[in-house]
């Protein structure tokens, strides 16, 4: 898998990559790495607090570490109970980032609505400036 410095690297590439399908009108796809965003983010944290070389997401690690949920991410990185999580404006950043699910990826083309899509990559980033932070 990658190293820290490789996720923080595709973190920010998905960022950029979600801001030009936006910018291109093409919301669903937007939408869909938004998520990935937070992910890679997350799990470049995971990996600085548990002395990682490389994100550990096979063999006797697969578990618990191969996932995309978001929240279970957050927990694992240690950033859950960090007292600016509690802060309403981050707070409402991160509830509304984390309703992305990869399997948003089967949604019907059109589903995302432009509003929608705007305020979650609005969301995405605040969050990932918080997590920035903790790299």
């Amino acid at each position: 898998m990658a190293t820290r410095n490789q996720l923080k690297d595709l973190a920010l590439l998905r960022r950029h990559e979600a801001q030009v399908l936006f910018d291109a009108q093409l919301y669903d796809g937007a939408r869909y790495l938004a998520g990935y965003v937070l992910e890679l983010a997350l799990k470049a944290r995971i990996c600085r607090i548990l002395d990682f070389q490389e994100y550990p997401d096979s063999g006797e690690f697969r578990r618990l570490y191969a996932t995309h949920d978001l929240d279970l991410l957050l927990k694992l990185s240690g950033l859950s109970r960090k007292p600016s999580l509690q802060e309403k404006a981050l707070f409402d950043s991160w509830s509304t980032a984390a309703l992305w699910k990869p399997e948003r990826r089967y949604d019907v083309p059109g589903t995302a609505k432009r509003e929608d899509v705007r305020d979650i990559l609005a969301a995405v980033e605040e969050v990932l400036r918080w997590i920035k932070r903790h790299w």
